[in-house]
């Protein structure tokens, strides 16, 4: 692997771990010598990507944070963000921005709801899509063709009630795209469930969804009727900020027919 191989590795490392590490325990986790470490770790410092104090520990540096904020995703979030407070406080859940990366979901921001007993998404974690309700709201619509291309050879188990069978999550998705909305009790934790709605480009391309996730016992027939609605809406909602502006930008699509 290349040097610049080593060092995106070592990056994503210390993101993922979201704190100080020493060298020893980085270089035991990607598997390399403590000099060989040692060197990628001295050039990421010397960019300002990672920072170091005595005893060996390293952590990210504001480089990695400048850089993350030049991502077009931050556009997003900071439209999204409004809309989502707002909705939080309509229906006093928790409100979270997700995108597809590959086959994985990769959550962009939350706002927390004023419930004690909320389901917590760490910013930046990545969950196989086939689990969430975010990630079935994007799969749903994606063309047919992309979705075979990322589909993995065998859907992990993630808990008791995940999807397993591509045949199955096929299904799924058929029903997802016809309601609107994705829907998940139990893929990812069997005591949490989730309801997501695609947000969609200028291109008309869904390319994030906006979820609620909730405790299931809190998901009944009076959740429902009350939930998934205020969702759509609000995706909706920042589809439309999106859209304002641009009058080349394509009509949304659902159910395979245009509305303005």
């Amino acid at each position: 692997m290349s040097g610049l191989g080593h060092g995106l590795d070592a990056l994503e490392l210390l993101a993922t771990r979201r704190g100080d590490m020493p060298l020893g325990d980085i270089a035991r986790a990607l598997r390399m010598s403590k000099p060989g470490t040692h060197r990628v770790l001295a050039t990421l410092r010397q960019r300002g990507y990672v920072e170091h104090e005595e005893g060996g520990i390293y952590r990210l540096g504001l480089k990695a944070w400048e850089v993350g904020c030049a991502v077009p995703a931050l556009g997003l979030v900071q439209t999204a963000t409004p809309v989502m407070e707002r909705l939080t406080r309509t229906i006093e859940e928790g409100t979270i921005l997700g995108a597809l990366d590959g086959f994985e979901v990769v959550y962009l921001h939350r706002v927390d709801g004023p419930g004690a007993i909320r389901v917590h998404a760490e910013i930046g974690a990545r969950i196989a899509a086939h689990c969430t309700s975010t990630g079935l709201a994007l799969l749903a619509h994606l063309p047919p063709e992309r979705l075979e291309a990322i589909l993995p050879e065998q859907l992990p188990a993630i808990s008791e009630q995940t999807i397993t069978s591509t045949e199955t999550l096929k299904r799924e998705l058929v029903r997802t795209r016809a309601r609107g909305y994705g829907v998940n009790q139990g893929g990812w934790r069997a005591d949490v469930g989730g309801v997501a709605a695609p947000i969609f480009g200028t291109d008309g391309v869904a390319f994030a969804a906006l979820c609620v996730a909730a405790p299931r016992f809190r998901m009944n027939r009076a959740w429902f009727r009350r939930v998934p609605p205020a969702v759509v809406a609000a995706a909706d909602q920042i589809t439309a900020l999106i859209m304002r502006g641009s009058s080349t930008a394509p009509r949304r699509r659902r159910n395979g027919t245009d509305r303005a």
